[in-house]
């Protein structure tokens, strides 16, 4: 999901910068069936998206030219940046001979399970269609999200959404009852590549149709439900792992919170609290064993 800031500079007719509010995701549910023809797996997912964001600034830049910035150590700047990738996809989809220089500030975590890269792209890809008055309708958009990273599309929608296929099938499904959350990131990160080849350990594998228990409750807005649905193939393993990760999940348990799940393939997991007193109580006692620290909640789809 994409927040719009107005253009800070526009010219007589067509903006030329831009500004965007790219949110990060948690997975309600994550079953991971077995590897396909392609390489990827068949994912089946409720995701939500969740008000923890990134700032991502754009502006037109001669032919050919793509540059990316960030303001966080670590984050590439070239094109092993999604942001880079998706703004040469988004040329390339478009026909259109120009370029785009991006500057991010970042907020979501990386190597979290949080889509805060996945995010940033889908952002740069709304926000040249903007940018350029391309006026792509919503599939053509995903589809060229999806091109860059598999659960891309999710951001194109917003709100809540069932993820299927490898993470590019996108079903947009009614907000789901608001949740409080603490979200924690531990100082270990989770590579999504290991996690898979764990998951691959058992070959076997089936969905278990918990996204379809978690996506019931969400139609008939039960709460109880669909924390009850809480689900991740990949929470076991990391946890199994981490001995960090156990601990955070313990923690929020500890400090009240009715239901806790890893996100993504990790490492961040989150807590959901009754509100956002509990969230405050359970943060400032967690603080100081996991500094990297959240109290946010859900986001609907506007």
């Amino acid at each position: 999901m994409v927040a719009f800031v107005l253009p800070f500079t526009c010219g007589l007719y067509r903006m030329h910068d831009i500004k965007l509010v790219s949110y990060a995701k948690i997975n309600l549910t994550l079953e991971v069936g077995g590897k396909r023809a392609d390489g990827y797996h068949d994912l089946d997912s409720v995701a939500q998206i969740i008000d923890i964001k990134d700032e991502l600034r754009i502006s037109k830049a001669e032919n050919g030219v793509i540059e990316v910035t960030s303001d966080t150590a670590g984050v590439p700047s070239g094109p092993a940046n999604l942001v880079y990738k998706a703004c040469e996809a988004f040329f390339i989809a478009t026909g259109i001979r120009s370029g785009a220089k991006c500057a991010l500030t970042k907020r979501i975590p990386v190597q979290a399970g949080l889509g805060g890269g996945s995010g940033n792209a889908a952002a740069a890809i709304l926000g040249l269609d903007m940018l350029y008055e391309t006026q792509l309708p919503l599939e053509q958009l995903s589809e060229i999200a999806a091109s860059v990273a598999s659960d891309a599309p999710l951001f194109i929608y917003g709100g809540t959404v069932r993820m299927r296929g490898r993470g590019d099938q996108i079903e947009p499904l009614p907000d789901a009852p608001e949740l409080n959350l603490v979200v924690v990131k531990p100082i270990i990160g989770v590579s999504t590549a290991w996690a898979y080849s764990e998951l691959d350990k058992s070959p076997d594998r089936k969905l278990k149709g918990k996204s379809d228990i978690a996506e019931k409750a969400i139609h008939s807005g039960n709460r109880e439900a669909l924390i009850n649905s809480l689900y991740n193939d990949f929470d076991p393993i990391a946890c199994g792992a981490s001995e960090e990760i156990a601990k955070a999940k313990q923690m929020l348990k500890d400090n009240g919170a009715q239901g806790t799940l890893l996100s993504g393939s990790g490492s961040a997991v989150f807590g959901i609290f009754a509100d956002i007193e509990d969230c405050q109580t359970a943060a400032k006692n967690l603080r100081s064993d996991f500094p990297k620290l959240f109290v946010t909640r859900t986001l609907p789809r506007s």
